[in-house]
């Protein structure tokens, strides 16, 4: 990789039609773009969730089972967490983002086409390589391509994705379960592929990509894959990058994995009564992304973040303890309210941590690294779920936001409407 001399001696010129300071039209699509993306991301991704009582009653199987296809095939996905956004250092943002969501379109069809858990796991790691792929990209093109002032909004209007593709799924469920069964939900995911078209005529290449990607940086592909790049030249971003992915995504996953099941089964709500509460769930949690975000560049992440993670954490262990449907559906909706609020712009936050020149392999590796032990919480719930409930589990999932506390309120830099660095040897003021 040339060295930082050699990149300022050259820059490319900026794209015309990015402004740092105000939105414009390229930098509006490419948000909306990205957003769609992830919206059928997590299409994929919520639809075992949502099917997991009808597969424990067809396939009479228990819930480790399902926790554990899901925690394997989340690792097997990884290698497309790592490899996507190497590539997209090396090849560009762009064409890697179209690629990644071809093959998870196609993909998610393959799924379908499951008679047992062993080929749902085959089918479904597979989906996951692109699925895993496609969320760093996303968010690093976004971030290189929004207005500095807006960046923690827009970040936490592209992960606000996540509860939009969500809500899709619910409905499409409700609507789609009962008369085609659980496997038209898998063929319906084969839709997202016709967005390539869009992507591929409507947005041009991230501009900061551009400007460090001169003919010294593309000259080795081996030099792109140089993975411990970032952990060398940015060693304390490297581990709060780890730790952010970690416990953001421990989470998540386990939440967004078993909630399905401790609504349906647990609390003894039934499938339609399930996805109907997450329905509406998913659908303020939209409002939540950007209204979260939108604090963040107003006061900085130091203050918003926690504020959003510690009522949470609380709530989620005072979740399990709560039988009555009515108050059931209110505190979960404030519960789940402030989980995503508080996911986009944290999570989006670790794009602004390194320079364009390695941001994707840094972020690739910082999501990798921290999904290894994330992606556990599914079959740890599961195995408590088996063994107690998965109200027993909460606290677990609550831990792992609070120690995402100290790191926003003292550790990390608060980045917020601060410039985005370009060259590798730059630091943060």
């Amino acid at each position: 990789m040339a060295n930082i001399e050699a990149h300022q001696a050259r820059p490319a010129a900026l794209n015309p039609q990015f402004d740092s300071e105000r939105w414009t039209p390229y930098s509006l699509n490419i948000l909306l773009i990205c957003i769609l993306a992830w919206a059928f991301d997590v299409y994929e991704q919520t639809i075992v969730q949502l099917i997991t009582p009808i597969l424990i009653k067809e396939w009479n199987i228990t819930p480790a089972v399902i926790g554990n296809i899901t925690t394997v095939s989340r690792w097997i996905g990884l290698i497309g967490g790592i490899a996507f956004p190497v590539l997209a250092d090396h090849y560009g943002r762009k064409p890697i983002l179209i690629l990644a969501i071809v093959g998870y379109s196609l993909c998610s069809g393959l799924t379908g086409f499951a008679n047992g858990p062993m080929q749902l796991l085959i089918f479904s790691s597979i989906a996951r390589v692109a699925l895993a792929g496609e969320n760093p990209v996303g968010q690093i093109m976004v971030s290189e391509t929004a207005p500095t002032k807006w960046r923690a909004t827009a970040l936490g209007a592209l992960i606000g994705g996540y509860p939009l593709g969500y809500l899709l799924t619910t409905l499409v469920a409700q609507w789609v379960v009962p008369v085609w069964g659980w496997r038209a939900l898998y063929w319906i995911g084969i839709l997202p592929a016709l967005m390539v078209l869009w992507i591929a005529f409507s947005i041009k290449e991230s501009p900061r990509f551009e400007r460090v990607s001169t003919e010294a940086f593309r000259g080795s592909f081996w030099k792109s894959f140089n993975l411990m790049a970032p952990a060398r030249k940015y060693p304390r971003e490297m581990l709060i990058a780890v730790l952010v992915n970690l416990f953001y995504l421990f989470t998540w996953i386990g939440w967004s994995a078993w909630m399905p099941q401790f609504l349906a089964t647990e609390k003894k709500l039934g499938f339609q009564t399930m996805a109907s509460y997450l329905t509406i769930w998913m659908a303020v949690a939209i409002f939540a992304y950007y209204f979260c975000g939108w604090l963040c560049d107003m006061y900085g992440r130091r203050i918003v973040i926690p504020a959003f993670l510690i009522p949470s954490a609380i709530l989620l262990v005072v979740l399990g303890y709560i039988d009555d449907p009515q108050k059931l559906f209110w505190v979960g909706l404030v519960t789940n309210f402030l989980i995503t609020g508080s996911f986009g712009s944290g999570l989006g936050y670790c794009t602004e941590l390194f320079p364009t020149e390695i941001r994707g392999t840094a972020v690739g590796s910082a999501f990798t690294l921290g999904s290894i032990g994330a992606s556990a919480a599914p079959a740890i719930i599961g195995w408590i779920a088996t063994s107690h409930s998965i109200a027993a589990a909460l606290p677990l999932l609550a831990i792992s936001f609070l120690c995402l506390v100290p790191i926003f309120a003292w550790f990390g830099h608060d980045t917020t409407r601060k410039e985005l660095l370009d060259f590798v040897g730059e630091k943060h003021s």
